[in-house]
């Protein structure tokens, strides 16, 4: 591609890839929105998925580790609890 030919495609870039080539001039990464998954889960199933006994998963529950949704009295633990600890944000 010649220069005059990337000089006519910024020219005609819409604001989004503006934003893109701004980010690249100067640095800036543009990392893409984190979805947040709502999904809950049994304490079984979050046990499961941690590869931890159900009696691991209410001591993480009970020390703040994992985060829990009571439901019509049932309490749920949401995928993103799991995924936080799993990643070490907890």
């Amino acid at each position: 591609m010649t220069t005059n030919e990337r000089l006519a495609k910024l020219l005609a870039a819409n604001p989004a890839e503006l934003a893109k080539i701004d980010a690249i001039l100067t640095g800036r990464d543009i990392a893409p929105k984190k979805e947040i998954d709502f999904r809950l889960v049994t304490i079984s199933e979050a046990a499961k998925m941690l590869g931890i006994s159900r009696p691991t998963a209410y001591r993480l529950i009970e020390r703040g580790r994992l985060d829990t949704v009571v439901l019509g009295g049932v309490s749920r633990i949401p995928i993103r609890s799991i995924a936080d600890f799993a990643e070490g944000v907890k």
